[in-house]
């Protein structure tokens, strides 16, 4: 329990745009590392008032690493609302509904249905607008929303603006945090802290992964420098119809194996399509966690990046001079994003130990690539072929 109040209390915060105040937690910012225990008790106070069958919705840039925790420690499905490019975002409406201007691209909330019954998890309110947008979004979508939870409440001079601003909500938050000054101060906690929740036991026998790539829709869209590229409509990555728990576990289990624990520092992720995986495999690992994010955070200065859709900065979260690292990631398309990310972790003086992906895009050889530009060997659990018009599994390196 003190483990997860002090990563709000007496940390420092820092003024950014709209006079608010960021607080340099290790759970929401990474900085310096989010160890595996902070987060394994994070997940089991949230699992001590989350039952497993509810599905858990949460936006993925702000919690996606803590609900990818709680999923596989608890056993909870994921929807996530992703922050997606203009073009992107219409492409997906057959699937995924209506969508909502966000941050000058669209939210996009994956993986939730009509007649749902959902429960949010979020890291920080603070004006309350990411979370305002999510809520209206699952509405439109014709879900129930029983319990929304928040890890940190900021409070300014003793007032909460977000809950001022949503104020017909039943936000139940862990922690109020008073962010008046230069250090944060925990004012109360609600933590009820009823169970310990170790690893489960993962039984990879009915090889979800691979099933879960098999025969899956393609969506074309149009790369920043012109080209068409694939998009692969499936639940690890894109919640179609949500990321299942046993998917999850099954997958944190099969990348920690390629990781070599004992020469590494942490391991590292791009947040805003991999923190759900991140989480998982942080506590199948016992190992930190850094990532990096397409939104400044604690440091503003970034390292540019092209993938198969979107163009942008990728920007560093607890990633430290001097860090061992291993780099994990959901899929290689390109090799952009990874490309991107290694030239991040490089400036900043870190040395990279490897990577794995859970998949790779047979067509784009993107892992060839990146070893062709960066020198680093990234190792896979599956080849897919997008060449059809569904997807095909090609290679497995669990197939017996």
């Amino acid at each position: 329990m003190h483990k997860f109040i002090r990563a709000y209390d007496d940390q420092p915060t820092i003024l950014v745009p709209g006079d608010r105040k960021r607080i340099i937690s290790t759970i929401s910012e990474l900085t310096p590392s989010l160890d595996p225990e902070t987060l394994r008790v994070c997940a089991s106070i949230l699992a001590s008032a989350i039952e497993p069958e509810r599905k858990i919705v949460t936006e993925e840039h702000g919690a996606g690493h803590i609900a990818g925790a709680l999923s596989f420690l608890n056993g909870n499905d994921i929807a996530i609302a992703r922050w997606t490019s203009d073009e992107l975002s219409q492409r997906l409406t057959p699937y995924f509904g209506e969508n909502a201007r966000y941050r000058g691209g669209h939210l996009v909330l994956q993986g939730v249905q009509a007649g749902d019954r959902v429960t949010i998890v979020d890291d920080v309110l603070d004006r309350g607008e990411t979370l305002g947008t999510l809520i209206r979004l699952i509405e439109s979508h014709g879900a129930h929303i029983e319990d929304i939870f928040v890890l940190a409440e900021k409070t300014y001079g003793g007032q909460s603006f977000g809950r001022a601003n949503l104020s017909n909500r039943n936000i139940q938050s862990l922690l109020t945090v008073e962010v008046g000054g230069r250090r944060s101060r925990v004012e109360t906690a609600d933590c009820r802290f009823t169970k310990y929740c170790d690893n489960p036991e993962v039984d990879i026998s009915a090889n979800r992964l691979r099933a879960s790539y098999e025969g899956k829709d393609l969506v074309e869209v149009r790369s920043p420098d012109g080209r068409t590229m694939k998009f692969m409509m499936v639940p690890l990555s894109e919640q179609y119809p949500c990321t299942q728990a046993g998917l999850l576990r099954e997958t944190a289990l099969k990348i920690g194996q390629s990781i070599p624990r004992a020469q590494i520092d942490k391991i590292v992720g791009e947040f805003d399509r991999c923190a759900h995986i991140l989480g998982a495999v942080s506590l199948y690992t016992n190992m930190p966690i850094a990532g990096a994010k397409w939104f400044p955070g604690p440091d503003s200065q970034g390292t540019d990046f092209s993938m198969e859709y979107y163009q942008g900065t990728l920007y560093p979260y607890g990633i430290q001079r001097g860090d061992s690292v291993y780099i994990i990631e959901d899929t290689v398309s390109s090799g952009g994003t990874l490309i991107g990310l290694i030239n991040l972790l490089r400036n900043n003086d870190v040395y990279i130990e490897g990577a794995v992906t859970a998949v790779e895009k047979q067509e784009y050889a993107g892992i060839r690539r990146i070893q062709d530009e960066t020198g680093i060997e990234v190792q896979r659990i599956l080849d897919v072929s997008i060449g059809g018009d569904k997807t095909r599994v090609t290679f497995d390196r669990y197939e017996r």
